[in-house]
């Protein structure tokens, strides 16, 4: 009776269960990519919730709803955010979590404050690492599919595709890219709305200078919902290599610490995911990217339209635009929200056509979507 009682505590103590895993199961997740990102359906105890697919982010977090919604627990975490806030965020248990056909009982999620652009696009949530990892995962993003596999299975398919130098430690996945005689380490970040960034101290390794180049004013939403304004530059990496992979990523640099590679490399690709293995893998040997990008866009902010990211040397910066200029109207229409004007903004933008800006100080712009780097 000792040994059975002993028992049943093991498991008790085991914490989150991840239960139906010894079947070999393989869950088609249909996603759709609002912002860059991988955004999935996920069911909290029946209601079901919208989460970015996040490789970044080390634990998973709900908006604003678990408070009202989720049980308190006594647990907080401080949370540095990349606006330069500390802040102090709770868990909740998460109660009983459907992902695909698992169901994932005793877990425990952060919650953060309301985030405006998540808001807009009806993102819950995000899906970290502490989930993610207990998977295998093919991310194809031409046919905008999530295959979620046992974590010791491997689909057919991987036999044909390419390893990455790619490791797990510590919760962070990291894609070890060689630049020169460097070996250069990278967040494999699912979670970063599209972009790669590379860090300070990459920048100086590689002599980041010498390549073509793009600068820009711009700013980024962090996990706080807090804007923070940026002023990056975007280069042509050349030359690279991660085992037997050739790539030419787009690489934004603003004085980061950390450098991460975003969705957008993977563009058209399929990745095998399998963090517990330290495995990584492309559908491709040479990966490509191609730079292009309006000269400016705007956003609604303290009440106005205004100019939020305008590209220095451009045509309509060399008309005197700068930065926080208001705006009256965006091919026309005005605009009183945050979400309508981004919403038309990223539709409008994706049929890579000019538009018109008009600004209040008289100036009617357009602005044109350029192909090179200078």
């Amino acid at each position: 009776m000792k040994k059975q009682l002993l028992f049943l505590f093991s498991i008790f103590l085991l914490g989150t269960v991840y239960s139906q895993n010894s079947k070999i199961f393989q869950d088609t997740i249909p996603f759709r990519n609002d912002l860059g990102l991988i955004i999935i359906p996920i069911t909290f105890n029946g209601v079901e919730k919208q989460f970015a697919f996040d490789t970044g982010a080390q634990y998973s977090v709900a908006y604003s709803w678990a408070k009202e919604k989720l049980q308190r627990t006594s647990k907080t975490l401080n949370i540095n955010s990349s606006s330069g806030l500390r802040s102090k965020m709770r868990f909740y248990k998460s109660g009983t979590i459907s992902l695909g056909s698992r169901k994932i009982r005793g877990h425990r999620i952060l919650n953060a404050p309301k985030n405006s652009i998540f808001s807009c696009y009806e993102v819950d949530g995000i899906l970290g690492v502490d989930i993610i990892k207990e998977f295998n995962w093919t991310i194809d993003y031409k046919n905008k599919i999530l295959i979620m596999h046992p974590a010791n299975h491997f689909p057919k398919k991987v036999e044909t595709m390419h390893p990455l130098d790619f490791e797990f430690r510590n919760n962070r996945p990291i894609v070890f890219l060689k630049v020169k005689s460097n070996r250069l380490r990278f967040l494999l970040d699912t979670g970063a709305g599209g972009s790669s960034n590379v860090s300070k101290r990459n920048y100086n390794l590689t002599n980041l200078d010498e390549l073509p180049q793009a600068t820009f004013y711009s700013g980024s939403f962090d996990v706080n919902g807090i804007l923070t304004a940026s002023q990056p530059t975007v280069f042509q990496f050349q030359n690279v290599t991660s085992k037997s992979v050739n790539l030419s990523p787009l690489m934004y640099y603003n004085n980061q610490k950390s450098s991460k590679i975003g969705n957008r490399l993977w563009k058209e690709k399929t990745l095998f995911l399998n963090l517990k293995n330290d495995q990584l893998y492309v559908s491709s040997s040479k990966i490509n990217q191609s730079y292009s990008s309006f000269s400016c866009s705007i956003m609604y902010s303290n009440g106005k339209m205004r100019i939020m990211r305008i590209e220095v040397e451009s045509d309509v910066w060399n008309m005197g635009v700068r930065q926080g200029d208001e705006v009256i109207s965006y091919e026309g229409k005005k605009f009183t929200d945050f979400c309508s004007l981004d919403q038309f903004q990223r539709k409008t933008v994706r049929t890579k056509k000019s538009f018109e800006l008009q600004l209040a100080n008289g100036q009617t712009i357009t602005v044109s979507k350029s192909s090179k780097l200078h």
